[in-house]
């Protein structure tokens, strides 16, 4: 098979999927010499749960990257465990398969001999199986507060999982552990390591900027949120475990493990004889009459009293939780800066980090590689020369530092490229891309933005000149079908 996707002679042309809410990109490199005159590389492939036709949507685009890059994918980077940045490696797997992969490459967090990635990895199983549990409580206490919670978590729990046939539950996991499988061994990239340089590709370095491997910035997603060092052992007693245990135990006490099973014990504000379970209540041997007479009722007019108990009041927790669940992973997220060295032009695919991420890629540098001597390479150095932002999680509000990000970012000849349905999100009462941000980008670019659902302005921006328009838009290349839309960066 013959690649379809060619790359310009020089620079990258980087292919923008277009699934719905998920990040697809597909990169071009020119080759230096040979008659195999292309290398491949892909960033994630995947689309949100609940994406209607999303599945086939995505077994269209796998076909796709198959044929443009001819069966072959000299890297392929799995940037963290998200459904809408793995699930095509679920839904298109048949296609995957017949595909060769030289080089996988993930963030360090995913490394099984890392005992602090290790211990992230138990965390965030725990919090799964601890949310799962509560929503699975407050689906079944039939209450429309109750089931309006839910709902709210498992919109957010869907960029985590789904729900197959037969009641299975499908996890990113599982897809992280196909994609690490395709490797020989896979590389586990860490922050300032130094660059990186593509097999038979002239011209490219490309430079990890995160995740962090600092454990405050990885729980850090909101600039007001205040850093602190935390120690902690697998599977500690925290405030959250004590919640997650708590919700499992619920369900059913004896599916606990052992180690869960000690900590929920250790977790009980009271003696174990003391509690009275709440199927018990009402029929207590020494205080059922109470219960009855306060809390099921009748009450001695013959009034509903259910109102005061607050059986699932306590669940109310999860929504918070299952939100820092999902901003932790994003700030796994393996962070990429590509630099094509002859014109010093970079492009930025941040995939989704979040605060503390960003803040950390100042906590690192690259020794200067020129004859002399001379500072060293900084975060701030490459988002000053940025000219393309693929813009982090589908420009929500806090995926894109502002004065140390966007605001860093100094090209007159910068183009963002969002991998966004604003319809879908719409539909999930998601602001996505956020307003202000996406005004910032207007002004920063020009209004040079291609979005993944609506593609290029519906005319030339009015901070653009003709030419410049003309000039940006002999760039661009939708497919016919609409399955993409991509840009050239030429040096």
């Amino acid at each position: 098979m013959s690649p379809t996707m060619v790359p310009p002679d020089a620079g990258v042309t980087v292919r923008m999927y277009r699934p719905g809410i998920g990040d697809c990109f597909l990169l071009a490199f020119r080759a230096a010499g040979g008659e195999d005159g292309a290398r491949y590389m892909l960033i994630d492939c995947g689309v949100l749960v609940g994406t209607p036709g999303g599945a086939d949507r995505i077994r269209d685009i796998a076909e796709d990257i198959a044929e443009a890059t001819g069966g072959h994918l000299h890297v392929l980077v799995a940037t963290h465990e998200h459904w809408d940045h793995l699930s095509g490696f679920q839904y298109a797997n048949g296609t995957f398969e017949d595909v060769i992969i030289d080089e996988v490459w993930l963030a360090w967090t995913e490394d099984p001999d890392d005992e602090v990635a290790e211990r992230l990895r138990q965390k965030h199983a725990m919090a799964l199986k601890g949310l799962l549990a509560a929503v699975d409580q407050l689906g079944q206490a039939d209450e429309e507060r109750a089931l309006a919670m839910a709902g709210a978590i498992n919109r957010v729990l869907d960029f985590h999982r789904e729900l197959g046939v037969e009641g299975r539950i499908n996890t990113t996991a599982e897809q992280m552990e196909y994609v690490q499988g395709r490797g020989s061994p896979p590389r586990y990239r860490r922050p300032g390591e130094p660059p990186i340089v593509l097999p038979d590709v002239e011209g490219v370095r490309i430079y990890v900027l995160g995740p962090p491997e600092n454990e405050a910035r990885l729980s850090k997603s909101d600039p007001s949120t205040t850093d602190s060092e935390v120690y902690e052992r697998a599977l500690a007693l925290s405030e959250a475990n004590a919640f997650y245990l708590a919700a499992l135990a619920a369900g059913d006490r004896d599916a606990l493990l052992d180690d869960e099973g000690e900590l929920w014990e250790r977790s009980h504000p009271f003696h174990p004889p003391v509690p009275i379970a709440m199927d018990e209540a009402a029929e207590h041997e020494a205080h059922g009459d109470f219960f009855r007479a306060r809390y099921f009722g009748p009450g001695e007019n013959g009034e509903d009293i259910g109102w005061r108990r607050i059986d699932t009041e306590w669940l109310g927790a999860a929504g918070q939780l299952a939100l820092d669940l999902d901003n932790d992973t994003n700030n796994t997220s393996l962070a990429l800066a590509i630099e094509l060295t002859e014109s010093g032009q970079v492009l930025i695919f941040p995939a989704d980090a979040q605060v503390g991420n960003w803040l950390s890629w100042y906590d690192v540098a690259w020794p200067d590689e020129g004859d002399c001597e001379g500072d060293p390479l900084t975060a701030g150095d490459l988002l000053r020369r940025t000219v393309l932002y693929k813009v982090g999680h589908h420009g929500s509000h806090n995926a894109t530092l502002r004065e140390k990000g966007l605001e860093m970012m100094e090209s007159p000849d910068l183009v963002a490229m969002i991998p966004v349905n604003g319809d879908h999100a719409e539909d999930r009462e998601w602001a996505m891309p956020f307003p202000p941000l996406f005004a910032r980008l207007e002004e920063k670019t020009k209004g040079r933005i291609i979005r993944a659902d609506t593609g290029l302005p519906a005319g030339r921006p009015e901070r653009l000149s003709e030419s410049e328009w003309e000039s940006f838009r002999a760039k661009v290349e939708e497919d016919s079908d609409g399955l993409w839309i991509q840009y050239t960066v030429t040096e």
